[in-house]
């Protein structure tokens, strides 16, 4: 799958989960901190507006965390000195503790604002353990070449689709009936029923900016990742990704497979060999510096981009073969171009982004966010337009362990018989 493709779908599910423009009365949405920083280039479709909208949510982002790494640490403004935590002496510290203390600090912001007590990753596993087992069990009984259980009673040709009470009724009508050995007891899904526990009045402006926070996190690191070319945290990244497009529904089911046939590839159709290459072959370096990687499929934009300037200049002599030429004489020529312009001293763009400050509206949204006390909760604060505002995006109908473990072993199937679903 083209990474930077991904890279836009993550993004769109962000925003149309989070930015609404109806939203606008509701303090401390991504709405309402567009209209306070007169971002108007902002728009609800990641497709036609990437950068801006990447751009405004790094701000949001950098905003939630400041505000909530001070309300963890006990910060009264940015200016202030915590009140919840002892920060050592920085300047008598090594590079290396500094960067533990930091690492300290910033697990204690994780642990409050984005992981969860109950967390419904970790119960759809356990369901999906929980059904794999109950599969396991009843792969172990014989089966008929069309997948029934037969009656099993000598002589018998009887089948059954389920192993329930009809077969059952059917054995025992037999002279002699059936004798069983004791059958293990049935596996179940169901949860156990835990204590009620009081109800109180959720908190929409806490749960909305904890999901934020937790989302913006997993897509600026599959960013990072990318830069740093590490293609082992990229496929982790997937397995959330894949969680969120399923969770999505009818929206995102085609990316949520094409996620999963990327870890049929890694885990079970490449062979070792392969498998490395595509999961470490993801991105290029081009300028030799740390985190500066860009994803195969953008550099690749870029190559075109390069040879259809070529391809311009060709006029009526533009052939197949002129092309072929040009496509393979393009690594000398870009060597070529670039000593020409080094030698005439000649000033080429860098090709990258300019970036104005952020340091004034990131200023802004931090004193409204602490303001607001969004990293508090507060008992029956409500949203006009985020109202009732759930807080884990993965926590809804679509998103059953069941369904989510038969779903798998349909796309498996599909493999063995050498189809692909699209």
């Amino acid at each position: 799958m083209i990474i930077q493709f991904i890279v836009i779908i993550f993004q769109q599910l962000i925003y149309s989960r989070f930015f609404s423009g109806k939203s606008d009365v509701d303090t401390c949405t991504m709405f309402s901190d567009r209209t306070l920083i007169n971002r108007r280039n902002v728009t609800s479709d990641t497709h036609s507006s990437y950068r801006a909208n990447r751009d405004f949510l790094s701000v949001v982002f950098q905003s939630r965390v400041i505000a909530a790494a001070m309300k963890v640490l006990g910060f009264e403004d940015q200016s202030g000195m915590p009140t919840k935590h002892q920060l050592p002496k920085f300047e008598l510290l090594k590079k290396s503790e500094k960067l533990e203390c930091l690492h300290e600090l910033a697990a204690k912001v994780v642990d409050e604002y984005v992981f969860q007590s109950s967390s419904v990753v970790n119960d759809i596993v356990d369901s999906v353990l929980t059904q794999q087992e109950k599969d396991d069990l009843l792969q172990q009984q014989e089966l008929t070449p069309e997948g029934r259980f037969p009656c099993r009673f000598p002589g018998c040709d009887k089948s059954f689709k389920y192993n329930g009470k009809s077969r059952r009724s059917h054995e025992l009508s037999h002279e002699p009936p059936v004798q069983l050995e004791e059958e293990p007891p049935p596996l179940t899904t169901s949860k156990p029923v835990s204590p009620p526990k009081e109800t109180k009045e959720s908190d929409d402006a806490f749960n909305y900016n904890c999901s934020l926070l937790t989302d913006s996190f997993l897509f600026f690191n599959f960013l990072d990742a990318i830069k740093e070319g590490d293609g082992a945290r990229i496929l982790r990244q997937y397995k959330y990704f894949m969680l969120y497009c399923k969770a999505d529904g009818s929206h995102s089911t085609k990316y949520a497979l094409e996620c999963l046939y990327q870890f049929f590839l890694v885990y079970a159709l490449l062979s070792p060999r392969d498998s490395e290459r595509f999961t470490w072959n993801r991105s290029v370096n081009n300028t030799g510096q740390k985190g500066t990687n860009i994803p195969l499929d953008e550099d690749t934009e870029h190559s075109n981009n390069f040879i259809k300037q070529g391809i311009k200049n060709l006029g009526p002599n533009l052939t197949e073969g002129a092309v072929k030429r040009l496509s393979h004489a393009e690594k000398s020529s870009r060597s070529i171009l670039g000593k020409l312009d080094e030698s005439i001293k000649r000033a080429t763009k860098s090709g990258h982004h300019t970036r104005g400050s952020t340091a004034r509206d990131l200023d802004e949204l931090v004193k409204r966010a602490v303001q607001f006390d969004i990293f508090s909760e507060i008992e029956g604060r409500t949203y006009k337009h985020f109202h009732d505002f759930q807080r884990d995006r993965l926590d809804n109908d679509n998103l059953k362990a069941s369904s989510v473990y038969q779903w798998i072993n349909k796309h498996k199937r599909y493999i063995t018989w050498g189809i692909r679903a699209r």
